[in-house]
Formats: structure tokens, sequence, C-alpha cells
């Protein structure tokens, strides 16, 4: 399954749209710097599998809703690969800027590896794998469909599953046109970062 997570106050019954470049300012740069490869920006983020990594469970705010779908076609984006380039991408401008930036982020850190006597482990160990080559890294280990894809749009009317935190969310869910049996009420634990 795939899940989108989203404040209540942005959802609608039908086709929707990325939230409005104000919206994701911090993270525009990164936004814009992987629309080169997957070709529109903002972009839609969809887990798979994972609910935990949509924000539906941290806690910091319970007006949430959860969307799960079946099939999603979308541009997969490897999560924990982009967590470590993410850095890189917002605090600098320009898309070959930001690949220098990406390729400067690895190499400092294997560096790091290098100088402690120690194997790098995780998506470090990745790079070397991809010979320090972004090109390879990217193609091998970042837009691989491991946990998580990016779309365009997204129809929140094709939601098989549709999670919400109380009874007055769901009746504002029912009231919108979403499908009684398809719109649960769960108390999922939370957890604070």
């Amino acid at each position: 399954m795939y899940y989108h997570c989203r404040p209540l106050k942005y959802v609608e019954y039908g086709k929707l749209q990325p939230p409005p470049e104000k919206e994701v300012d911090w993270l525009l740069p990164a936004y814009r710097w992987l629309s080169n490869y997957c070709g529109y920006c903002p972009q839609i983020w969809l887990s798979r599998s994972r609910s935990s990594i949509t924000g539906y469970r941290n806690g910091l705010c319970n007006d949430t809703v959860l969307f799960g779908f079946d099939i999603i076609k979308g541009f997969p984006v490897s999560y924990s690969h982009w967590e470590v380039i993410l850095g890189a991408l917002i605090n600098t401008t320009g898309f070959e800027s930001q690949n220098t930036a990406i390729e400067k982020t690895f190499n400092s850190i294997l560096a790091d590896y290098i100088d402690e006597g120690e194997e790098p482990e995780g998506e470090f160990s990745d790079w070397v794998k991809s010979d320090c080559n972004l090109e390879n890294f990217l193609r091998d280990y970042l837009f691989k469909e491991v946990d998580q894809v990016v779309v365009p749009s997204l129809n929140l009317k094709s939601a098989k599953k549709i999670i919400c935190h109380n009874e007055k969310q769901k009746k504002k869910l029912l009231k919108m046109g979403f499908i009684e049996d398809r719109v649960l009420i769960k108390n999922l634990k939370k957890y604070m970062f």
C-alpha cells in the first residue's frame, strides 16, 4: 500500500495538486533539483508500505488524514538516501551547484570514515559502491523504489483506505463524499521526534 498524509484542511474529494510553492519554501530548492529528474515541481510524496514516514504518527498535528492506495505509478526516491542529500540541496541553489554540493557532502563524510579507519556504512557505503560517481549513485540508489515515490498529482477519491484521528474528522470526510466503509478512525500511538 502507498500512503499519503495531509492536514484535513487541505483534503479535497478529487484530484489534488501539490501544495503551493510558498508552503514548501525551505524545501523548494530540493524539490526543484528533483524536478530535473522527475519532470514536475513541487511533488506530492507517498510512502510505500511505511505510514511512519508520512508524518501521520509524529504527534505534531492531530488534524492529519492518512490516505492509502493500492497501486501508484510514481517516480521513486529512496527515503534514507534523500535524507542524506537533503541538506546539500536546500542549502544550495542551481542544479550544477547542488550536484557539486551532494558530491562534497558524500566525499567529506567518506573522508571522515577513512580518517577514523572505519568502513563506510549505509548510504555512504552505497556512495563507494557507485564509484563515488553522482550519476551512478542516483541511478543505482536514490532513484530506486524502496520506500517512497513522488507524483505530480493525486486523486484522493481513489484511496482504498482513509485513516483519521477522530469522529469529527470522519464526519467531515464523509460530508466531502468519501465512502464510509473506507474511512477508519484509528487511535495510533504517536511518537515525538
